[in-house]
């Protein structure tokens, strides 16, 4: 008798103590739910926050771009060429290195040589800035063929040149600055598809400095120094 009323007692205990145990263990997982939850979007909120940084400064690098469209476009030349069986349209720009203007496009506008075709060297050049309407006719300086090597350029010269873009490295955002027709000046994103007399055209960085020229590939502005620095 005593057996049973001692098991009796101990049953009444643990089926008293029993919610306690359940309402303890369930409130310490839901605590422990509450804050991950928390701390997962603390680091989502610090991403979309990072992002939005970045997109701003992508956007007032942009803007920067935008504000001095025009200024960098004046530097951009509508070019032509010809010889006695061909002729071409193309795009130039002026540089200036060392203290000295430089007209630049690439080797293929110069001289456009592949495997069914071969023009021979433009005997007569002439080049028109963006948003004028004065013809300058330069003198050829060096050129060099080789648009699948990224190694393509024409380098000239004329007194009539009186500003350009400067040279600088890449950086986060880089642009074409292309003529799409005779009169029409762009500025996209690099992409592997050129538009028709595209070649020649300058591409920029973000501070509007150019880096080299759009070619078959893109011709590094380092190519065009050096041949510069080589000239005698």
């Amino acid at each position: 008798m005593k057996k049973i009323l001692i098991l009796l007692i101990l049953g009444i205990f643990l089926i008293g103590c029993s919610p306690q145990i359940v309402a303890d263990t369930t409130e310490t997982v839901t605590s422990i739910v509450t804050v991950t939850s928390i701390v997962e979007d603390t680091k989502k909120i610090e991403e979309l926050e990072g992002k939005l940084s970045q997109s701003k400064e992508e956007i007032e690098k942009y803007q920067a771009l935008i504000n001095n469209l025009n200024e960098l476009l004046s530097n951009v030349y509508y070019g032509y060429a010809k010889n006695d069986k061909w002729e071409a349209d193309f795009t130039a720009f002026s540089m200036e290195y060392k203290d000295k203007y430089f007209l630049v496009t690439a080797g293929h506008c110069v001289h456009y040589k592949d495997k069914k075709i071969d023009t021979g060297i433009y005997t007569y050049f002439k080049f028109k800035a963006n948003f004028s309407d004065e013809w300058i006719y330069p003198k050829l300086l060096v050129y060099n063929i080789d648009k699948y090597a990224e190694d393509d350029y024409g380098i000239f010269t004329s007194d009539k040149i009186k500003s350009g873009f400067k040279t600088g490295e890449p950086l986060g955002i880089n642009m074409i600055l292309g003529s799409s027709d005779n009169n029409l000046n762009i500025a996209r994103s690099i992409t592997k598809t050129n538009k028709n007399g595209e070649s020649g055209s300058p591409i920029v960085n973000e501070n509007g400095e150019v880096i080299g020229i759009l070619t078959g590939g893109i011709t590094k502005i380092d190519k065009v120094l050096k041949a510069i620095d080589d000239l005698k």
